[in-house]
């Protein structure tokens, strides 16, 4: 028998709407959270039934427990979308340029 004849079929399709909505907010440096109203709301659009309830236990099994990283207060918190730590701030473009900049002239100096 394969996994798959094991797995729930509604979980297949959230994990792939899942993964669809995380590529889309790393696309776009979204870190929001989504509500998980607004989640169930999309599955029923998409013909999974599906409860907050349900969603909560789908989201510690396989396979959404790689694209879910928790629920809190009502929101998922997808993989990989936390807000960035204090140290890993972006650079501004100033701070780019002036950094490519000294690592230019150091490499000429090596010369």
């Amino acid at each position: 028998m394969l996994i798959r004849e094991f797995q729930d079929p509604d979980s297949t399709k959230l994990a792939a709407i899942g993964q669809f909505l995380l590529k889309r907010a790393q696309d776009t440096d979204a870190v929001k959270p989504m509500s998980v109203d607004a989640f169930v709301s999309l599955a029923h659009e998409n013909g999974i039934n599906m409860t907050p309830e349900r969603l909560e236990t789908l989201s510690v099994q396989p396979p959404l427990n790689n694209i879910i990283d928790s629920i809190q207060n009502g929101e998922i918190i997808w993989k990989g979308s936390q807000t960035p730590q204090s140290g890993d701030q972006k650079m501004s473009v100033d701070q780019a340029r002036k950094t490519v900049n000294q690592m230019a002239k150091r490499a000429i100096d090596l010369k």
